[in-house]
């Protein structure tokens, strides 16, 4: 069956009309398409995470030396025992402020977000001591002085 356009008296045969394509098709396709895009993504950018993840433990290899040196150790294991000590004393600073009888008229209950900070830095005081106290019995055992 031919479709045919009338123009004043004469007919004129027209071409034929493509079938609508179903929107479920073309969203399935894309999703496809989209989808194996996504995969191609994801193992290029696995394979460039491996080639900088060798060439850093390369790098770190070549100067694990100079990092486990004494000074180097004792450097950062005093700055992490004054750091962390200097994160206790302010979490007990604030809370003796904030337990005073003068800051009663002002003193609100602490937020979520307060609470999480002051837990996270209590807890990131204990971790520090219980690494430093680590390193150092490691340390007893393999260089028995």
């Amino acid at each position: 069956m031919e479709n045919r356009l009338q123009v004043g008296e004469a007919t004129v045969p027209t071409l034929a009309q493509p079938k609508p394509v179903s929107g479920i098709r073309l969203s399935v396709v894309s999703l496809t398409t989209s989808f194996i895009q996504g995969i191609c993504v994801l193992a290029v950018g696995i394979n460039a995470a491996k080639v900088i993840l060798g060439i850093t433990s390369v790098a770190a290899s070549g100067g694990s030396a100079w990092i486990h040196s004494d000074p180097v150790r004792f450097g950062l294991r005093y700055l992490s025992l004054f750091l962390s000590f200097a994160t206790l004393w302010v979490i007990w600073n604030g809370w003796r402020l904030r337990n005073r009888s003068a800051a009663s008229w002002r003193k609100a209950p602490l937020a979520r977000r307060e609470k999480w900070s002051i837990a996270f830095g209590l807890l990131s005081s204990v971790i520090s001591w219980i690494l430093i106290v680590a390193e150092v019995f490691a340390h007893q055992k393999m260089h028995p002085r």
